[in-house]
């Protein structure tokens, strides 16, 4: 503080000078810096913190002077200062939270998308508040994970299926968070919609890339999922009936204010509605839970619990399809079942020890399991996992560095098994018990009101293939000026649990396995460089470049043999490089949105040969829309992308067998009619895909409840985008017919809030 003393002496006894620091203290945070806040000597002397929350302000009468700080989103404070003659005054104020006066959520998630700008490198971080996610247009009801897919780096292999394609990677490289607790598989059976209801969502933050050591697990993203916290007093809720099915919450606050509470359920009627038109109908539906609850104890201890619940549900007797490139089978001619569900359930318990430090520790169970029995029993498949772990983080916040340090252990249970109950048979039985355990640290650091960097380390390691590893992770931001940053990141990651069922255009069954003696485990590095303007309090510009490089990547061995282990998986290197642009725009009112434009090439290796995974979509482009005007909100989003690769069939071929006890050639039983002969691997492109999609909602007010009729439209022109190409070399003329993605699709449904 050489200058403020230099101003001091020159200032003499007529006046002072205060220098200090700003704080802000979210409730699940330790104190961060608050850059752009107001300061203020009433009409006497103001200034506004720098991007480290320091302050100055000079010509300060002497004596006891009233500071007042203002912040956004927090409380305004006052507090008495003793200024002296030729001396400096120092301070340091910590403010809290104001959230439960603010209007709008919006401007929470302004202030926590600002703050990660200002406080942290956020590479490659994207974060959205319910409210800038509401607007958008939806298949059937509002789907965070499909908003997801409108985000740069994030590719969706087609209309029907909300996995998640992050930079070059598989459905199976992200990190599904719910309040912290780990998600196997965030959607519902076929992957048509995801397991998160949007009532329950309170906002999301997806990292594509070189995450922060305190995540692990997973090659490509980390997509932090958030429930929605009701601060009102008393009971409020909200329902959403609509085509597709029905979804109701309720929450409120107890304990005087102290303690929150929400439960939310889902269920389709899918089943139900076909029965009302037709005997033939469909029997499918699905079903979803949702709860959380948080309590402020004294003395700076918070506890909160979530738990989730869903679950798919398939009885029907399907006819018989025919297709020249299908095995017919005699199980296909009974009875089929599916089953497929998610479960979570997880605490936590963060304790607040003073200003600066911060404990917290979580348990929490996960578990998924599908079951497939096709023929009443002919054949039938079960996969499932169970997980239990226990994570704990210390946080530490000083003036120029926060760090954090923690661990991780988890333990699974994971079961496949695949055969015959009616021949007492099993192709496949497999049970693994892997342990798992993880150290990390990590260390933002404020160098200097320009420069942030941080840095971590994440120690790993699996019980049962004797595999343990160290993953470095860097980053740093560097400030042009206030609203302008350039940054970059490196990282190492590993994944230890996989898919079995590849990364298809649709997942109709889902078998996870844990790296073992058999399976290696899978790793990769990621180079991430950009640049990103704010603007203003209300959007942003983003631009990054990116380079991942698969040290090692696991696809599933289309010809493994049952019965020998060790062949369920083949081993490739892959490389993933490309451009992602996002320009936000967000204000408090009036039209918001986004435009993401991504740009990528992604290839994979294994003996020789090259080809491209069937995610790289080389260029996709997306245009997101709300406008809200009196009573009336309304969206559209607009999205246009190259096609995917797939393998062409270049012919069929049909083999015949002898069959010596009728003296006669045939093609076996089951019947083999054509057999598809398959060109180089993924050497083909779909055609380019494009799609508009509208919503409009209005709100009335009855008897103190607001209820919003809409309407949506998905593939507003009825875009005939190419799901997938059927052949038919049975005919003279070899033909080829696609089959569509989704079609013009209305939708309609009320929701009421109150």
């Amino acid at each position: 503080m050489i200058l403020a003393a230099s101003l001091t002496a020159r200032l003499g006894a007529q006046s002072g000078v205060i220098v200090g620091r700003v704080l802000v203290h979210a409730d699940t945070g330790a104190p961060l810096p608050a850059p752009g806040g107001s300061i203020a000597v009433a009409d006497v002397a103001t200034a506004t913190t720098g991007l480290d929350g320091t302050f100055m302000l000079v010509n300060v009468p002497l004596g006891n002077v009233t500071l007042r700080v203002r912040f956004s989103g927090y409380r305004a404070i006052q507090r008495t200062v003793l200024v002296l003659a030729g001396d400096t005054a120092r301070v340091e104020i910590t403010l809290t939270s104001a959230a439960q006066l603010l209007a709008a959520v919006r401007t929470d998630a302004r202030a926590s998308d600002a703050e990660l700008f200002l406080a942290k490198p956020n590479i490659s971080t994207i974060a959205m508040s319910s409210a800038a996610m509401n607007g958008v247009p939806a298949i059937g009801e509002p789907d965070v994970v499909r908003l997801v897919q409108l985000l740069p780096g994030i590719s969706a292999r087609n209309d029907y299926t909300t996995g998640l394609n992050v930079r070059g990677g598989e459905a199976d490289q992200n990190l599904v968070l719910l309040d912290g607790y780990p998600v196997y598989n965030p959607f519902h059976l076929g992957g048509l919609f995801s397991t998160f209801m949007d009532a329950t969502v309170g906002g999301i933050e997806l990292t594509t890339g070189a995450f922060p050591s305190r995540y692990g697990g997973r090659l490509s993203s980390v997509l932090a999922v958030t429930s929605a916290v009701e601060t009102r007093p008393g009971t409020h809720g909200n329902a959403d009936i609509s085509a597709l099915g029905a979804t109701g919450r309720l929450a409120g606050t107890f304990g005087g204010g102290n303690g929150t509470w929400s439960v939310a359920g889902r269920r389709t009627y899918a089943d139900a509605t076909t029965s009302l038109f037709t005997n033939n109908i469909f029997p499918y539906h699905f079903r979803d839970f949702h709860g959380t609850a948080t309590y402020a104890l004294p003395g700076g201890t918070r506890i909160s619990v979530t738990g989730y619940s869903g679950k798919d549900v398939l009885k029907a007797n399907l006819a018989e399809f025919e297709s020249d490139s299908l095995v017919t089978t005699k199980t296909g001619r009974g009875q089929w079942a599916f089953d497929w569900g998610n479960q979570v359930l997880g605490a936590t318990i963060t304790k607040a020890v003073g200003e600066y430090v911060k404990l917290e520790q979580r348990v929490s169970t996960s578990g998924f399991g599908t079951t497939l029995d096709l023929g009443d029993g002919a054949f039938g498949q079960h996969s499932e996992i169970s997980d239990v772990r226990a994570t704990g983080s210390l946080s530490m916040a000083a003036v120029s560095h926060d760090v954090s340090l923690g661990y991780e252990v988890a333990a699974q249970r994971i079961r496949y098994s695949s055969g015959s109950q009616q021949t007492a048979s099993n192709d496949f039985d497999l049970e693994q018990k892997p342990l798992t355990g993880a150290a990390w640290i990590d260390d933002v650091w404020r160098v200097s009101s320009r420069w942030l960097l941080e840095s971590g380390l994440r120690g790993e390691a699996l019980s049962g293939r004797n595999w343990a590893a160290l993953s470095p992770r860097l980053s740093a931001k560097y400030f042009l000026a206030t609203d302008v940053a350039l940054t970059a990141g490196v990282g190492r990651v590993t994944q230890t649990q996989h898919s079995l069922t590849g990364d298809g255009p649709l997942r109709y069954f889902d078998i996870w396995l844990s790296s073992d003696a058999f399976i290696p485990v899978a790793t990769a590095w990621h180079y991430v460089a950009g640049v990103e303007r704010r603007l203003q309090d209300a959007g942003s510009i983003k631009v990054e470049g990116y380079w991942k490089r698969y040290g090692r990547v696991l696809e599933a061995n289309p010809s493994e043999d049952p019965h020998v282990r060790g062949d369920e998986f083949l081993s490739a290197t892959g490389l993933a490089y490309g451009v992602d642009v996002i320009a936000r725009w967000q204000p408090r009112e009036g039209a918001a949105g986004w435009v993401s434009y991504s740009y990528g090439l992604s290839k994979r290796s294994r003996n020789g040969m090259e080809w491209a995974p069937g995610n790289d979509r080389r260029h996709d482009l997306n245009v997101v829309g709300t406008w809200s005007m009196a009573k009336y909100r309304l969206g559209a989003r607009f999205g246009v992308a190259t096609g995917t690769p797939y393998t062409p069939i270049i012919g069929g071929i049909t083999r015949r067998i002898y069959d010596p006890s009728t003296d006669r050639w045939g093609t076996g039983d089951p019947e083999i009619l054509i057999e598809s002969l398959g060109g180089t691997r993924n050497s083909a492109r779909y055609p380019i895909t494009h799609r508009l999609d509208l919503t409009a909602s209005r709100e009335y007010l009855v008897r103190g409840a607001k209820v919003s009729p809409y309407l949506s439209v998905a593939n507003v022109y009825n875009a005939p985008n190419v799901f997938v190409y059927l052949y038919r070399y049975s005919t003279d003329v070899a033909t080829r017919r696609a089959i569509s993605q989704f079609p013009i699709l209305p939708s309609g449904g009320v929701r009421v809030a109150f």
